[in-house]
């Protein structure tokens, strides 16, 4: 009984503090008004919550029904008196008051947690409402029809495509190719975002992270956006030569978790490698940051990359390479290990990276199998730069090339003597 009494009351009490929490922020937000519910308010809408659970358990569903009801015709008949008092018949308030209620019988659910995390969470919503109308004030109709676009291409089109190897050589993966789809495209749309909110510098991080994911996802999206944005042709180029250091920590990583050998191996170029374009990088980064004093934030004309001709037109480009590569790898002695790595790397570097790390495990040489995963590093380096060269703003595919050609030039090296 004791212990019963002790959860009502911590139920009570949980209720009472989440209420206060969203009950002081209205208060604040609305301290200019004759009329504010506040604490005192939003305290009682919360316990009025765990009441209504408390008298649910013990009388059952109809009597917690009527509690809701009862609380909602309270809070619609409050609504319309303020509304008219106040001329402002917005429903933010009464939104939260609802979520409150809700946070109550949470509480009284034995849910502490969840219904601290749900005030807090609330709370903090309800204070961010300039911060968002500020944000939301940056974007276009037409960037809304992109994100819609977004939505189609991937929640729609990708858990129908086939996850299964069709056609000849079974080269074409309907899920994979559109999965690649929809990862350009979402480099592409996390670009146009960060630069919508924190303009160029937005960029360079973009490409920075994107390059765990695919530094050739990133070397697309960015250089299509260099057609279109030619201002920001050094903060782009910064970003495609970064995702690209990133890919050489990310091969070296996943040797080391299979197979640490193959990785001991790797690492002196790998080092190298990163350094040469991580300087690269460096370079262009902060020749985009270079203004001389006084001068302002070039004005940009942003345009939203992301487009279903777009998608679909990668989707295309993606299924012929992979088709090249299978076509080619089917005419090749699988004994041709360096060959099929080099093959490999014309659209992927984590596959062969992976599947030799397994063969060292189970025999190979290690130092065969890092010649393996070099010449496929050597030859998706020179891939991304000629998709810049091919793609890219004249300015940001020089950039590119200065940064990448050198880079697999001396990974070649390194692959030939070795």
């Amino acid at each position: 009984m004791e212990n019963e009494v002790g959860g009502m009351l911590q139920a009570f009490l949980v209720a009472a503090g989440s209420g206060a929490v969203v009950g002081l922020e209205r208060q604040v937000a609305g301290a200019h008004r004759s009329t504010v519910l506040g604490v005192r308010t939003f305290t009682l809408y919360a316990v009025w919550g765990a009441g209504s659970g408390l008298v649910g358990d013990r009388y059952g569903p109809a009597a917690f029904a009527a509690m809701a009801v009862a609380f909602a015709g309270l809070l619609v008949g409050s609504y319309v008196v303020s509304s008219r008092v106040q001329g402002d018949w917005g429903t933010t308030t009464e939104a939260a008051a609802a979520v409150t209620y809700v946070i109550g019988v949470v509480s009284w659910l034995g849910q502490p947690v969840v219904a601290i995390a749900l005030a807090v969470g609330l709370a903090a919503l309800l204070r961010a409402k300039e911060p968002i109308e500020e944000w939301t004030d940056l974007f276009t109709e037409e960037d809304l029809r992109a994100l819609l676009q977004f939505g189609v291409i991937t929640a729609l089109i990708l858990p129908l495509a086939p996850d299964e190897p069709l056609g000849p050589f079974g080269a074409f993966n309907p899920h994979r190719i559109w999965l690649m789809v929809v990862l350009v495209s979402a480099i592409s749309l996390v670009g146009y975002v960060a630069l919508r909110f924190l303009g160029r510098r937005g960029l360079g991080l973009t490409g920075l992270l994107g390059g765990l994911v695919s530094s050739t996802a990133v070397t697309l999206g960015f250089s299509r956006m260099s057609r279109q944005n030619v201002q920001l042709a050094p903060v782009l180029a910064a970003g495609i030569i970064a995702a690209s250091t990133v890919m050489y920590p990310r091969v070296l990583v996943e040797a080391a978790v299979v197979e640490p050998r193959l990785a001991s191996e790797l690492v002196g170029v790998v080092a190298v490698l990163a350094a040469l374009t991580g300087a690269a990088a460096v370079f262009w980064w902060r020749r985009a940051e270079r203004r001389r004093p006084g001068d302002d934030e070039p004005a940009v004309d942003l345009v939203n990359p992301l487009t279903l001709s777009a998608a679909l037109g990668f989707g295309a480009l993606y299924a012929a390479v992979v088709f090249v590569s299978k076509l080619l790898e089917a005419r090749v002695s699988p004994e041709s290990l360096q060959i099929v790595g080099a093959i490999s790397g014309i659209n992927d570097v984590d596959a062969i990276t992976l599947s030799t790390a397994n063969l060292v495990a189970e025999g190979l040489d290690p130092a065969l199998g890092a010649k393996v995963v070099l010449i496929a590093v050597v030859v998706n380096t020179f891939v991304k730069a000629g998709l810049a060269a091919f793609l890219a703003s004249p300015r940001v595919r020089g950039a590119v090339a200065a940064g990448l050609v050198p880079a697999g030039i001396v990974g070649l090296l390194f692959w030939a003597f070795a």
